[in-house]
């Protein structure tokens, strides 16, 4: 069950949401967050100097509370990298953080998306995405060990680099496609550890599966991003231009 303290934090999250305040808007002051959220104005002061030490907020003395940076826009179904699908500026810092790359059996979801016997071996990569030093992401991968057999060797050698351009460049497998899922729920205890969310916090996670030219499967993926930093924008294409793309290839 929450906390008054958590609850608190949901709500300043979701009043910013919903009045839709940008980066240096000013929030409410502090007795009128506690009446509106109906606590003591300790439990306000407590949420947002946790809020500001997440760097969603700052507090100014004598002044009052500001929004500090806005949300980063996410378009998940660009092909390519990841950088590629965030609008970021130039002085912002992606980094990446492999978490671990293993051979295991397929699940049965891996295999049959990927169109391989139950219990086949996969090569399994778990990555961090961090953005401005702030882990946001947390990437989940399974590719066939039959398609990438020595994946495991070329990320101990650069494990900062494309997973997609290192599959292009090493195995043929270049992506044309992908079936996405996207669902909101609250994040578990890995996910919680992993990108630093307090116990209440909910992410969005973006799962399917690539696809080459041809229609093999490349990997199933899990995107896992902290709900509190990311708006997603999602575009469609006429079903015709998706046809004719298909057939020219």
């Amino acid at each position: 069950m929450r906390s008054l303290y958590e609850k608190t934090i949901a709500f300043t999250l979701q009043l910013i949401d919903e009045r839709q305040l940008q980066e240096g808007d000013q929030l409410p002051p502090e007795a009128k967050l506690a009446l509106e959220a109906g606590v003591s104005l300790v439990t306000v002061r407590r949420a947002l100097a946790e809020l500001a030490a997440q760097g969603v907020v700052r507090r100014e003395q004598g002044r009052g509370t500001f929004v500090s940076r806005p949300r980063v826009r996410a378009e998940t179904t660009r092909m390519g990298s990841l950088r590629n699908g965030l609008h970021l500026d130039a002085h912002s810092k992606l980094e990446t953080r492999v978490l671990g790359c293993i051979v295991r059996g397929a699940s049965a979801e891996e295999a049959r998306s990927l169109g391989l016997q139950p219990g086949a071996s996969v090569w399994e990569l778990m990555r961090l995405r961090l953005l401005n030093g702030r882990p946001l992401i947390l990437e989940l991968s399974a590719i066939s060990k039959l398609l990438a057999p020595d994946l495991g060797t070329h990320f101990e050698a650069e494990p900062a680099g494309s997973l997609y351009e290192l599959l292009e460049a090493s195995y043929g497998l270049k992506e044309a496609r992908e079936e996405q899922l996207l669902v909101c729920r609250a994040a578990d205890a890995r996910e919680e550890q992993s990108l630093k969310l307090l116990n209440f916090e909910w992410v969005v996670e973006v799962s399917g599966v690539s696809y080459t030219a041809r229609r093999e499967p490349i990997d199933r993926f899990r995107m896992i991003f902290a709900a509190r930093a990311f708006a997603f924008r999602l575009a469609t294409a006429p079903a015709l231009a998706t046809q004719a793309v298909e057939l020219a290839t």
